[in-house]
């Protein structure tokens, strides 16, 4: 798994400098995740918009997202972070599903009651979709750069 991800982010970082898009155009290679875990909890917390948030002893990027009768809500439908930014996705739902995290390959099972939380080092550059897999249903995307 960690030499497809490190295959894939190559592609990334070298269609990203062929579109003349890199930020210091020093062909900075993207590593894989070393530090990715998923964790469940319930904690409550408010959405500062960009600003880091720190709550219940973690330091980052705190992303909430409800969705009730189909409807996504959300304060951001592009959320950026910077490459080796902690990042905490809390969501609840009024349908079982999984929330993914696609480029990451991380999941968490979500229903009604049980709220997911996925919780990973953002350490991968690019744009990628965080959805509820079943349903097919983006819930915004992560940038990370």
């Amino acid at each position: 798994m960690a030499y497809r991800r490190r295959v894939i982010a190559g592609l990334f970082v070298l269609g990203w400098l062929v579109a003349g898009c890199g930020g210091n155009g020093g062909g900075e290679a993207a590593s894989t995740t070393t530090a990715a875990t998923t964790t469940t909890s319930a904690t409550k917390a408010t959405s500062t918009g960009d600003a880091a948030t720190t709550t219940a002893g973690f330091a980052g990027k705190l992303v909430q997202v409800r969705v009730a009768g189909g409807k996504v809500e959300t304060a951001q439908r592009r959320v950026r972070v910077s490459r080796g930014d902690r990042v905490r996705i809390h969501v609840q739902s009024d349908q079982a599903d999984e929330v993914h995290v696609h480029g990451f390959d991380l999941s968490e099972e979500v229903g009604p009651g049980k709220p997911a939380t996925v919780e990973f080092t953002a350490d991968l550059p690019g744009v990628w979709e965080v959805e509820l897999e079943n349903a097919k249903r983006k819930l915004f995307d992560l940038e990370v750069r």
